[in-house]
């Protein structure tokens, strides 16, 4: 389904394909049960959308505006997400949603500060200059993601899983990592926080 423009105000069970939303304004719309396929979100502005049971693949998302808008058990695979504050989003205070899932995406220059990721899977995937700030991430799965320059501080991280994470630079006293996963040789930057020395 190739089209440029979307006309219902409400769609379950379709398959997108090849869709040119570049600085599209979409407003209102719900999507149910939808897969999105090498489709073009760059700059567009979504307002008070709702995607609920949706998967993305191959899409490009960069620099989208995503104010009010809820995401519900939605899976992104392959895509592009640059520079998207996810603080604008519908983040309901009591969370009935299943986390977020990003699977070899692309989420350089994002904020998620204050967030609630808990569970939220980021794996394999490229997460340069990430906001984690304030942000609940028990549980969540970051394995074999490069989290070079990302700015974890006060964050919750219990449970979470940093297997074969690359590059993450995270203070052991002002975040909560307990019971969280590591693998050498990477976790031996956890140690830059202790003020010590390591002799070869």
């Amino acid at each position: 389904m190739a089209t440029h423009a979307l006309t219902e105000t409400a769609y379950d069970d379709q398959a997108f394909a090849d869709l040119d939303l570049v600085g599209a304004a979409i407003d209102g719309v719900r999507f149910r049960d939808c897969s999105f396929t090498r489709c073009n979100f760059s700059e567009a502005t979504l307002t008070r959308c709702r995607f609920s049971d949706c998967e993305f693949h191959e899409c490009n998302l960069s620099l989208a505006k995503i104010t009010g808008t809820g995401f519900d058990a939605v899976r992104f695979s392959d895509c592009k997400m640059v520079g998207i504050d996810w603080t604008q989003a519908h983040w309901p205070r009591v969370r009935m949603a299943q986390a977020l899932r990003f699977h070899r995406c692309v989420l350089n220059d994002s904020s998620f500060f204050g967030l609630d990721l808990s569970e939220c899977v980021l794996a394999e995937c490229r997460a340069l200059d990430v906001d984690f700030t304030d942000a609940n991430a028990q549980g969540a799965d970051f394995n074999g993601t490069d989290l070079r320059d990302s700015v974890f501080a006060r964050t919750r991280l219990a449970g979470a899983n940093f297997t074969d994470a690359l590059n993450y630079r995270i203070n052991i006293f002002t975040n909560d990592i307990k019971r969280a996963r590591f693998s050498l040789p990477e976790a031996v930057s956890l140690l830059d926080s202790l003020d010590i020395e390591l002799q070869d």
